[in-house]
């Protein structure tokens, strides 16, 4: 009987032990007071004031017959994204009968320095245009870019080295000029 009640009595106390740590998980320390920095008010900085314009970006019919007009309208912060904008535009008509001719076109940077617009593709671009097409993407790069009048030159890179043609077809080993 002694030894019953011995065991019994080691079974509870393991019991109960093992269920002391089965307690609730520790809660969550509330995040610490965030101080402010001098100078601000604790509101969340406002984004810069960006200026609105309308573009015309060029496009071309789906038979690449002709370029297409179409008015955009952009909202930048500075030249730079003006430009990048602008490019992006290239990409994405407003009308569906409008065929973009840089379709799915990445670059890996565009910088602007002393009138030169300088944009560095991407040698995974796929372009499928023919000659008659590269010319009129060529040409439709040209008009969206140089309604910027600060913009005097456009130079294209592959992968940040020249080249002398994006499809083949169109020499672009000298930079695009108005």
């Amino acid at each position: 009987m002694k030894r019953t009640t011995f065991w019994l009595t080691a079974a509870v106390a393991v019991l109960l032990v093992a269920g002391c740590g089965q307690g609730k998980a520790p809660q969550a320390q509330p995040p610490a007071e965030q101080t402010e920095t001098p100078g601000t008010s604790g509101q969340p900085a406002a984004e810069p004031e960006k200026t609105k314009q309308t573009i015309t970006v060029y496009y071309s019919d789906d038979n690449l017959m002709e370029m297409i007009k179409e008015q955009q309208e952009i909202a930048y912060a500075d030249d730079l994204d003006k430009y990048k904008q602008a490019i992006t535009l290239l990409e994405k008509p407003k009308e569906k009968e409008h065929f973009p001719l840089w379709k799915d076109f990445h670059y890996h940077s565009v910088t602007f320095d002393k009138g030169t617009l300088t944009i560095d593709t991407d040698s995974k671009n796929v372009y499928n245009l023919g000659s008659s097409g590269e010319g009129m993407a060529i040409d439709a790069l040209r008009e969206t870019l140089f309604q910027f009048k600060e913009i005097e030159k456009i130079v294209i890179l592959v992968d940040g080295k020249p080249t002398d043609s994006l499809m083949g077809h169109v020499s672009i080993d000298e930079p695009l000029t108005r």
